[in-house]
C-alpha cells in the first residue's frame, strides 16, 4: 500500500480510524484468525483508562527578537510588540503553538507550521499599537514584515492617513494572508494615492465579485414617479428660453 499523503492531520486521523475499523475484519497474517476476534481476547486484559485526559504537549521558554518573534523548530511565530526581546513560555502540541506570559495568560495562538512555510504572523497586536503611534512605524522592523506594496504606500502617507490605514488593516486582515489586500491596494492606487475608504471599497469589490444582485420586487403597489434626468440640459433649456436675465 502506498504511503498516505497528509494535508490536514485531524482529517487524516478521522479517516484513519475508519480504515482501522474496516481492517478488523481481516485475517491476521500469521495466526489466520480474524483480527476482530483477537481484539476481543485482548480487550479482557485491558487496564482501566485514567479519568483525566493526558495533555500531549511540551512547555519551553523562548526569548523573542526585537519584533516580538520567537523561533521554534526553525519556524517563526509572532507574539506582541509588548513582548519584544522578552522571555515567553510556549505550549507546543502537534498542531498548535500557544504563547503565554508569566501569568500563564495567552498572548497569541498559532496553527503549528509544517512544510516550507516558515512564519506565522498574527498582526492585530502590532496594528493596534501602530495605529495609535504611527510615527513609530518608520523606526520599527515591522515595516519590513509588510508586503513591499504596503511598505511603499505607508511611506507616502501622512500621519493621519497611516492611522486610518493601519486601523483598516487591523479590521480586514484576519490572518497573515495579504493577497486580497495587495490586490485591493493595487486597484485603488490605479487612479492615484488612495484613502483608507477607497482601499476598503476595492477590497469588498474583490471579495464580492461575481455575486449577482437580484432585483427587488415589492409586494405593494408603488406610485408612478417621473423619470429622473441627469446632466445640465434643463439649465441649458432655461437659459435659451430667456428665463435668466443678466
Amino acid at each position: 500500500m502506498p504511503e498516505n499523503r497528509i494535508i490536514n492531520i485531524d482529517d487524516f486521523n478521522e479517516n484513519l480510524w475508519e480504515m482501522a475499523e474496516k481492517d478488523r475484519d481481516r485475517l491476521h497474517y500469521d495466526k489466520k484468525i480474524l483480527q476482530s476476534k483477537l481484539f476481543e481476547e485482548d480487550f479482557n486484559s485491558f487496564i482501566m483508562l485514567p479519568e483525566k485526559t493526558f495533555e500531549c504537549a511540551r512547555y519551553e521558554k523562548f526569548k523573542s527578537d526585537k519584533s516580538g518573534i520567537v523561533s521554534i523548530d526553525n519556524k517563526q511565530y509572532s507574539t506582541s510588540p509588548r513582548f519584544a526581546q522578552q522571555n515567553v513560555r510556549v505550549r507546543i502540541t502537534y498542531n498548535e503553538i500557544t504563547i503565554l506570559n508569566e501569568d500563564q495568560e495567552v498572548i497569541a495562538k498559532h496553527d503549528r507550521l509544517y512544510g516550507i512555510k516558515r512564519r506565522s504572523m498574527i498582526w492585530q497586536p502590532y496594528l493596534n499599537l501602530l495605529s495609535r503611534r504611527p510615527r513609530a512605524i518608520k523606526y520599527s522592523s515591522i515595516y519590513n514584515q509588510f508586503p513591499s506594496i504596503w511598505t511603499a504606500y505607508l511611506k507616502s502617507c501622512t500621519e493621519e492617513e497611516q492611522k486610518n490605514v493601519l486601523r483598516l488593516l487591523g479590521e480586514l486582515l484576519k490572518n497573515d494572508d495579504f493577497s486580497l489586500l495587495n490586490e485591493a491596494l493595487a486597484m485603488a492606487s490605479s487612479h492615484g494615492h488612495p484613502s483608507a475608504d477607497q482601499i476598503k471599497h476595492c477590497f469588498y469589490t474583490i471579495v464580492n465579485q461575481g455575486h449577482t444582485h437580484k432585483e427587488i420586487r415589492p409586494t405593494i403597489n408603488l406610485p408612478d414617479m417621473p423619470a429622473a434626468t441627469r446632466g445640465l440640459s434643463h439649465y441649458d433649456n432655461l437659459l435659451h428660453s430667456g428665463g435668466v436675465s443678466g
